[in-house]
């Protein structure tokens, strides 16, 4: 849950790991792992995102939201697999949800359609006092090449539960539209 339940790696004994508990909360099924500071050395599709990107492509969508974009060469392999189903139409949104994307986000954005900016992987990710500066970053650098950018991920979350925001909430989206992002989600 974006960085709810926070765990230390006391020892790593097989495939055991023993953590020690930091900040508490409920753990559910399926869902993700962040090991911030560790580059995750994984292919960038898997057989079941082939095989929805295949979907995609019979089905007509118009964008493809990817997840952990870390380099430009990830999003080139998307767009192959959509061009060779008849998906050139398909813009691809990679979203920047850790440092190697960032690192990367010049290449990146030249090979995307767009940038969505996942403020809740990335806020778990990178250290949460440089997320700011890095969404104001990633937004200025989206705008300078006139792509589309999405600002992501606990955009007036407490609306879930009450009718308004609070002044704060209200705040982080009036910055990220002054700062020119072109959707907030």
């Amino acid at each position: 849950d974006d960085g709810l339940v926070g765990l230390e790696v006391q020892s790593v004994e097989g495939n055991k790991v023993n953590c020690k508990v930091k900040n508490t909360g409920f753990v559910g099924t399926h869902k993700g792992v962040n090991v911030p500071g560790v580059s995750i050395k994984l292919p960038a599709l898997t057989e079941k995102d082939i095989a929805d990107l295949k979907f995609g492509c019979e089905i007509g969508v118009n964008l493809v939201a990817a997840s952990f974009i870390r380099k430009a060469s990830d999003v080139e392999a998307i767009r192959a697999i959509l061009v060779e189903n008849g998906g050139e139409h398909i813009q691809i949104f990679s979203k920047i949800e850790n440092q190697e994307g960032v690192d990367n986000i010049d290449s990146i954005l030249e090979a995307s359609d767009g940038i969505m900016v996942a403020r809740g992987d990335l806020g778990v990710e990178i250290p949460m006092e440089k997320l700011p500066a890095v969404q104001k970053m990633i937004i200025e650098k989206c705008n300078h090449v006139g792509k589309p950018v999405i600002t992501a991920t606990q955009m007036l979350d407490s609306m879930i539960r009450n009718p308004r925001p609070p002044r704060a909430e209200v705040s982080d989206v009036a910055n990220a539209i002054y700062d020119g992002t072109d959707a907030i989600m």
